[in-house]
């Protein structure tokens, strides 16, 4: 097949990360594949894995001058380029690659991709654009590909649930370094709970410092790791948090890690609180890829990825004593970890890992092009 993927998106996020390791993933299975997107990390990505790409869109500028090039390189892009699929992985102008192969190239099919929480406009032009421009849609969650049909009005047909996936190679349990855990002074018997995700109120840590909070009396130390990037709240904020709940010398902080498979290795325990959401959940997968039972909220795709109380526990939103009890439950039965631990494993192997990811795409992709495949 020839697949050309539109992103327009100069961050690294959870959906650019979809975009360019599927379209790695398909490359490998011998498909030819052609990224358009902006400069910016995804574009870095993607060459970095030797990707072709396109670097000449600029949608994001948001002016009638850079839509008019845009659809005029779409549509040369596409005559030359020949492509089976158009996969638009974007919000801002997501109408705009379907529209111009739907005018320049009908023989192309296009394939929306959804990696993202927002639900879909309902307005007429969304409705048409999602009906008569757009083949098929690809959702990165069950809950995600039921609000689509429910918005839409789209039959079930049309949509497809591929979930997100890990680098199993990379997070593996394996990856384990006993030094990581005295770097961070953190004892060998603590209990230690992480959490990964930038410091933004939609992430919760204040419900996980609370928990933490909880667990003071327990025979084992329960240590909190935090590790992730300021954004809308910064560490101060965080730290102030541990000192008015009198966890302070519990709370552990990394901005950065460049080693984060060993770091995540090192661990007890991985959570998520998001209070919203997740659409694609890296850090939960990259937890469970290292062998880490997992404890999660119950938003986005989250419940879909844990299987409950087989390899972790989903428990509602914004609830610390949920948490507690559930981490508590957890650090006084070592064995219960280890259990989910591998369960966590394997998991990842029966279902998240890269290749699976690209196979899955490509079967999607075969049977929106039937016989031409």
């Amino acid at each position: 097949m020839k697949i050309i993927q539109v992103l327009n998106s100069p961050n690294w996020s959870a959906a650019s990360a979809y975009c360019i390791n599927v379209s790695y993933e398909l490359m490998k299975l011998g498909h030819e594949v052609l990224i358009m997107t902006e400069p910016g990390k995804p574009l870095e990505q993607a060459k970095s894995f030797g990707i072709p790409c396109d670097d000449k869109l600029r949608l994001n500028e948001h002016c009638l001058s850079a839509y008019v090039q845009g659809l005029k390189h779409l549509k040369q892009t596409y005559k030359r380029f020949k492509p089976d699929i158009v996969s638009a992985h974007m919000n801002e102008c997501s109408w705009m690659p379907g529209f111009v192969a739907k005018m320049s190239f009908p023989t192309a099919k296009v394939v929306r991709v959804r990696a993202d929480i927002a639900a879909p406009n309902k307005n007429i032009f969304n409705l048409y654009v999602n009906h008569k421009w757009t083949d098929h849609i690809i959702c990165s969650s069950q809950l995600h590909k039921d609000v689509c049909c429910k918005n839409l009005f789209l039959s079930p047909e049309k949509l497809s649930v591929v979930y997100g996936s890990v680098d199993s190679e990379k997070f593996n349990p394996n990856a384990y370094d006993s030094s990581i855990r005295k770097k961070l002074n953190l004892a060998e018997d603590d209990f230690v709970v992480c959490l990964l995700g930038r410091l933004s109120p939609v992430k919760g840590h204040e419900y996980a410092i609370k928990a933490v909070s909880l667990l003071k009396e327990l025979p084992v130390k329960v240590k909190f790791l935090c590790i992730g990037y300021e954004s809308e709240r910064k560490y101060d904020w965080l730290i102030g948090e541990a000192e008015r709940l009198g966890v302070a010398d519990r709370l552990v902080t990394i901005e950065r890690c460049d080693n984060i498979s060993a770091v995540l290795n090192s661990v007890d325990v991985g959570i998520i609180t998001s209070l919203g959401s997740e659409a694609n959940s890296r850090a939960t997968l990259e937890y469970m890829a290292c062998g880490k039972p997992v404890v999660v909220t119950n938003v986005g795709v989250l419940p879909e990825l844990v299987a409950e109380g087989k390899n972790g526990f989903v428990i509602e939103k914004g609830n610390s004593e949920k948490l507690a009890e559930t981490l508590k439950k957890m650090a006084l039965n070592k064995n219960l970890c280890s259990e989910m631990g591998k369960a966590s494993r394997q998991r990842i192997e029966d279902n998240f890992t890269l290749k699976q990811f690209g196979l899955k795409m490509e079967a999607v992709y075969k049977t929106v092009l039937g016989s031409r495949a």
